[in-house]
């Protein structure tokens, strides 16, 4: 795979060299977010790119950019009509590797404000760039223990938007935005694991976190996103979580058991 950087963003293209699957764009972060608000939003980045390794760092007021989801005041982001609190500040360095079958992400988050964040977790977004094949019954997650369609487990929750989350068993995540506008699902999930099967091409595209609170997929737009977490971030405090988009051959249940 090669990495191709989006100027002034935090987003960049994967170029999979799969023709039948195209090219993929990573959106790493979308957002920093906690149990109660935001830090961050539609972040404007500079990437520094060495062979098959990109890497940036985010500060400052970098870490708001354009989008629908403006600031306030000193206390409040919005979005589609929904108030957000603003959460303590923070700054990131993310480390983007592809290989040839597989693109490495991590971010390394510190809580550069004077309160504490709690469950602090990253958005990261796998879009599969308007792909005719993609679907709900066709993209899977592990929910009680067995691969599962998202056909099937429904979007009972939330907007009639085709907004869709589903947290991690055991897990909780009270952020107003989630719960409104997305909805969490009632169906949990067993691992922060999102597979995409491209049955005619016999490939599947996964994104999957070492740690995540949630995962999340939207109907109308062909993307997987996961909420990378961090757990709670004191001020002053840093934190790493990490993840990986991959193509593997197969059917779904194939390319989840094979080696990574």
């Amino acid at each position: 795979m090669r990495l191709v950087p989006e100027p002034d963003s935090t987003k960049i293209t994967i170029e999979t060299g799969v023709p039948d699957v195209g090219p993929l764009l990573l959106w790493v972060p979308e957002a920093i977010a906690s149990d109660t608000g935001n830090s961050a939003v539609y972040p404007v980045g500079t990437w520094a790119l060495d062979g098959s390794t990109a890497t940036q760092h985010v500060s400052g007021p970098d870490t708001i950019g354009p989008g629908n989801a403006p600031v306030v005041d000193d206390a409040w982001f919005e979005c589609k009509g929904i108030r957000i609190p603003r959460d303590s500040p923070v700054e990131w360095r993310t480390k983007v590797s592809a290989s040839e079958t597989r693109v490495d992400f991590r971010v390394e988050l510190t809580n550069v404000g004077t309160q504490p964040i709690a469950k602090a977790g990253a958005a990261i977004c796998l879009n599969c760039l308007g792909a005719t094949w993609w679907s709900d019954s066709n993209t899977y997650v592990v929910s009680g223990g067995a691969l599962t369609p998202l056909g099937e487990l429904g979007r009972d929750a939330g907007l009639p938007n085709g907004f869709q989350a589903y947290l991690l068993a055991g897990e909780s995540y009270d952020h107003v935005f989630y719960h409104h506008h997305w909805g969490f699902n009632g169906h949990t999930v067993d691992r922060g694991l999102i597979v995409c099967e491209h049955v005619q091409a016999g490939v599947c595209v996964g994104i999957e976190a070492s740690a995540a609170y949630f995962v999340h997929s939207n109907l109308r737009n062909p993307c997987s996103d996961v909420m990378l977490a961090f757990g709670d971030l004191p001020p002053g405090a840093t934190a790493d979580a990490e993840g990986a988009v991959w193509i593997r051959a197969g059917e779904a249940h194939e390319a989840i058991s094979a080696p990574r």
